[in-house]
């Protein structure tokens, strides 16, 4: 019976012991918490330029990657050289038409943190540019879309805007114009063997339609007085 309680008390003994020394107990103002892993915050931060892209065959596009360190090494490869071949610093190069993706790899030592994919396009270039207008008109502040129609069909070539007068009307690379100030400018739009096409852009003070508008009403409220005088 003394043998058994005896037993007991060591065993008590040795629990106390080690989960005291081996197994802290926390307490209040010596809690651990666990933080996010910063790999894992790097990884979402590392971003290319862009996830696709088109080239015309023999033309380059230089593929950046973002927020790496110099503690990053960024190694760039091609499903399909044949296609589209990438250099170490991340210049593509369309070899031939067809598509291909680039896969870029970013290690910290020997531990990879980031795998990104750029997909690629390759195809041929413009021949000829047409616009769909060659006349447009706007009131200051107003603004309208210029399409331009590149043949063949199949080209990954995209048209080039500029205007002639920016503080009269400007226009973005997709061919978004905005109206400015009021005046008379050129928009061209033009391809890589120097084709191009024109389109007159003339900005007045008020909006047309507005004045139109306002005339049929001044119209209307003269012949109700005239309808009310009979």
């Amino acid at each position: 019976m003394r043998n058994n309680l005896l037993k007991k008390c060591f065993i008590t003994l040795g629990l106390f012991l080690f989960f005291t020394i081996f197994v802290p107990i926390p307490v209040a103002g010596n809690i651990i918490v666990a933080k996010a892993s910063n790999t894992q915050q790097e990884q979402s931060d590392i971003k290319l330029n862009v996830k696709r892209v088109s080239i015309v065959k023999d033309n380059t596009y230089a593929l950046k990657v973002y927020n790496t360190t110099d503690n990053h090494k960024v190694t760039f490869k091609s499903s399909s050289d044949s296609i589209a071949k990438v250099s170490d610093d991340g210049t593509i190069t369309g070899t031939d038409f067809g598509n291909a993706t680039i896969t870029v790899t970013v290690k910290e030592g020997f531990k990879t943190i980031a795998t990104l994919d750029c997909e690629v396009t390759v195809g041929p270039p413009a021949l000829s540019i047409k616009l769909t207008k060659s006349d447009i008109t706007l009131s200051v502040g107003r603004s309208t879309t210029l399409t331009a129609i590149l043949k063949p069909n199949n080209t990954v070539e995209e048209a080039k805007f500029s205007s002639n007068d920016t503080s009269i009307a400007t226009v973005s690379v997709g061919g978004r114009i905005t109206a400015k100030s009021a005046g008379v400018t050129y928009v061209f739009a033009s391809i890589d063997n120097g084709k191009y096409d024109v389109c007159k852009v003339t900005v007045t003070e008020e909006d047309l339609g507005a004045q139109a508008e306002q005339g049929n009403h001044e119209t209307k409220e003269v012949k109700k007085a005239a309808d009310k005088k009979d």
